[in-house]
């Protein structure tokens, strides 16, 4: 059975019950006295805000926040806060959150949805802190923040990351970021096609490292310089070492990448691996330098072809002013020492055997000395002996039918050898004279 309080007892709760509404009546007054300046605060402010009792029904609220939701003050003054959440459990979390954060730290903000009166739903950053933080049960005032532009800039950036990411992981070539010391901080998976490692066995390596041993130096010295300028590079072709031992031609091209003060804090590269275009380079090279041996090798030929066809000329030349003077020598003898004695032989007498013997000697002979038989012999080809020696008796002014007493052949002969070299000279069916033409060619 309990026990029956004492007077002292009572005496004591008695004046436990008279301090607590001595307190609630000064707080009262307080919040009596403050509310003008309240009023002021959120009229002005250009956040929501409002001021809800114990149980979240509305007793505040600002323009802005009505603006912000599509209500007007009498559409929101009394009704409960559930009215602008989605569903049950965003208002409870919000609810439980808010109160919790104001026990334990007195403020606290928190990201949720609140829909509006057309049913558009937005997304707000909820502030919050008791009126009398030693009596919950006087009501929260609220701040709402519209962070919607925010939050979907976010959702853009994420997708923008993730079209990024699968954009450097699709490429062949290797992209990478490193620090400031050129230590490897990201990498795409086309490192392990490239250099054969794995990310996590670059990352954090100092990339002048994976260089080529005579490389290393001069990399280093323009890796420098690049910091000292603060800028990036272009198109340099460097000597990576694979893995398993090879080089591979990387050509790389880089970006610095600063602070909000302007200091270099890494680049961000992409190298492209060109090695086959490297070695198709170093092939052509050799193939071009054998193809130079050669030029230069017929060159030194052509020079000596050249040497001798001089040689050649000059011989032809003096072959030639040989053979001129040798008929010039031939010609005079004959004349100073032959022809005299046919006209002294002419005024002897002679009997029709003789003269015609005597005639074909002087034929022949004047056949020798002279150029006829040389030219017809080269620009009639086709001419027989024996149509150039006709020839030669036609152009002579002998007739048919002494040519053919003097070769001995009927006159019959003769005429057909004269049609025939008519033919081959192109003077069939012409009128031009036959042995007129044969003295042009004297």
């Amino acid at each position: 059975m309990a026990q029956k309080p004492t007077y002292e007892d009572l005496l004591e709760r008695n004046q436990q019950l008279e301090q607590e509404a001595f307190e609630r009546k000064q707080t009262e007054n307080m919040a009596l006295n403050s509310e003008p300046s309240l009023n002021s605060i959120i009229r002005a402010a250009p956040i929501g805000i409002g001021v809800v009792s114990h149980n979240r029904v509305f007793k505040k609220v600002n323009v802005r926040l009505c603006e912000m939701l599509d209500y007007s003050r009498e559409e929101l003054l009394g009704k409960n806060a559930r009215m602008l959440y989605l569903t049950d459990e965003d208002f409870e979390y919000v609810g439980k959150e808010k109160y919790a954060q104001i026990h334990d730290q007195g403020l606290g903000a928190v990201e949720t949805r609140m829909q509006c009166k057309d049913g558009k739903v937005i997304d707000v950053l909820l502030s919050s802190a008791p009126i009398d933080p030693n009596d919950l049960s006087v009501g929260v005032t609220f701040t709402v923040l519209d962070i919607t532009s925010r939050i979907q800039a976010e959702k853009a950036v994420q997708k923008s990351e993730e079209r990024y990411r699968l954009l450097v992981e699709s490429t062949p070539d290797w992209v990478w970021i490193c620090d400031k010391d050129s230590r490897q901080t990201f990498s795409n998976k086309a490192v392990k096609r490239i250099l054969g490692y794995e990310i996590h066995e670059i990352l954090g390596i100092e990339a002048l490292s994976l260089i080529h041993r005579e490389d290393r130096k001069s990399v280093r010295k323009w890796f420098q310089k690049a910091k000292k300028q603060k800028k990036g590079w272009k198109g340099s072709v460097i000597r990576w070492q694979h893995k398993d031992g090879y080089i591979r031609f990387l050509e790389t091209i880089a970006e610095p990448i600063l602070d909000d003060k302007g200091n270099l804090i890494g680049y961000t590269g992409i190298d492209r691996d060109v090695t086959a275009r490297k070695r198709s380079e170093k092939e052509f090279q050799k193939i071009h330098d054998k193809l130079n041996e050669k030029t230069k090798k017929l060159e030194i030929k052509k020079k000596g072809l050249e040497e001798i066809n001089t040689a050649m000329t000059v011989l032809l030349k003096k072959r030639e002013e040989d053979k001129t003077e040798l008929e010039d020598n031939v010609l005079t003898n004959v004349k100073e020492l032959v022809e005299p004695y046919f006209e002294k032989i002419k005024k002897t007498k002679l009997d029709d055997q003789q003269e015609t013997l005597f005639s074909i000697i002087e034929s022949n002979l004047s056949e020798i000395i002279s150029p006829f038989t040389r030219k017809m012999s080269l620009k009639y080809l086709n001419l027989t002996p024996t149509e150039i020696r006709i020839a030669n008796l036609i152009r002579n002014g002998c007739s048919s039918k002494k040519i053919a007493e003097l070769l001995n052949v009927s006159p019959r002969t003769i005429d057909t050898h004269r049609k025939n070299i008519r033919r081959k000279i192109g003077l069939q069916g012409q009128r031009g004279n036959l042995r007129s033409h044969l003295l042009s060619l004297h």
